[in-house]
């Protein structure tokens, strides 16, 4: 069996979108099964772009780290590709770690910077 992972809707608020970003079309589904709202951390060197467009969309498609390739991972570790699995990610929040910026915040150090991505998986199993 196998899981198809139709992508990630991205429904962040306009404020937050480059002027360039074109939002990515999902083909989205009412009947799901199974649901959770998870908060994924995307490592920004890994990411980040010199334009803010490439960026976005690098958070979501990175095939090391983005949210559709840590989508893919949760559904495998709770067993979904046993069977025939059908799954879209819903993306409502963005932060990172690195709002502190004084003289003792984590940018100073060896912390990793980090995008923070709250979603919401979607899931039916058949």
């Amino acid at each position: 069996m196998a899981t198809t992972n139709n992508g990630t809707v991205n429904s962040l608020d306009t404020t937050q979108l480059p002027a360039s970003y074109t939002r990515p079309t999902v083909t989205t589904f009412d009947d799901y099964t199974w649901t959770s709202t998870r908060t994924l951390s995307v490592l920004k060197d890994t990411v980040d772009e010199a334009a803010g467009n490439t960026t976005m969309t690098a958070i979501i498609a990175n095939a090391t780290i983005g949210i559709t390739k840590q989508v893919d991972d949760i559904m495998t570790a709770i067993g979904a590709d046993a069977v025939t699995t059908t799954v879209y990610t819903e993306w409502t929040g963005l932060s990172n770690n690195f709002a502190n910026t004084v003289g003792t915040g984590d940018h100073l150090t060896t912390a990793a910077m980090s995008y923070s991505c709250i979603v919401t998986i979607y899931a039916k199993f058949a």
